[in-house]
């Protein structure tokens, strides 16, 4: 009885001990064909890695930038951002700063692009936020898209959709606008 109980206990000892080797390479093989297909979606030709790139301009033809992102991404001509920081200055001298999770930037049509959490705001407390925003350097303007939130002093601006004009200084809010004004 002795000899049978120790047989049946080695041959579960032995199938338990297969189980754990077999799932453990499965686990390792799943990994490794993620991160084979990891590899696959960001080996594009011609891309390289750019760790916390920064573009300046000084302002010959244009009013001094500064844009900041804690990666790049090169691909040809054009940059994809991670953790977008930005500095604009304006006619009158004054910063505004803008903030985004993810952002394309080409150099060679001054465009940017900026997508995911987009707050614009400057030092005297107006703020904007939307999903996603285009800034166009080179004819200073933003368009602004999804969900736009401006709020300025003691008022709120929310709307569908927003074009920032800073050589006319115009700013054209439509879609559903609604517009807030509380006195104090």
């Amino acid at each position: 009885m002795k000899k049978y109980l120790k047989t049946i206990i080695l041959i579960i000892s032995l199938i338990i001990l297969s189980l754990i080797i077999f799932n453990y390479f499965d686990n390792n093989t799943e990994n490794l064909e993620i991160t084979v297909n990891d590899l696959k979606e960001t080996s594009i030709p011609g891309t390289i890695e750019i760790s916390n790139p920064i573009f300046k301009n000084k302002g010959l033809n244009t009013n001094p930038y500064e844009i900041i992102a804690k990666k790049g991404i090169q691909i040809k001509s054009d940059i994809e951002l991670y953790e977008v920081f930005g500095k604009f200055t304006n006619d009158n001298n004054e910063l505004i700063y803008i903030k985004a999770d993810k952002g394309f930037y080409s150099q060679s049509t001054q465009l940017i692009e900026l997508i995911g959490n987009v707050l614009i705001y400057d030092d005297i407390g107006n703020k904007t936020s939307t999903r996603t925003a285009v800034i166009n350097i080179d004819s200073r303007t933003m368009n602004l898209k999804d969900d736009i939130v401006t709020v300025s002093g003691t008022s709120t601006i929310k709307s569908n959709s927003s074009v920032v004009d800073e050589k006319d200084n115009i700013i054209v809010y439509s879609g559903n606008v609604k517009v807030k004004i509380e006195n104090k």
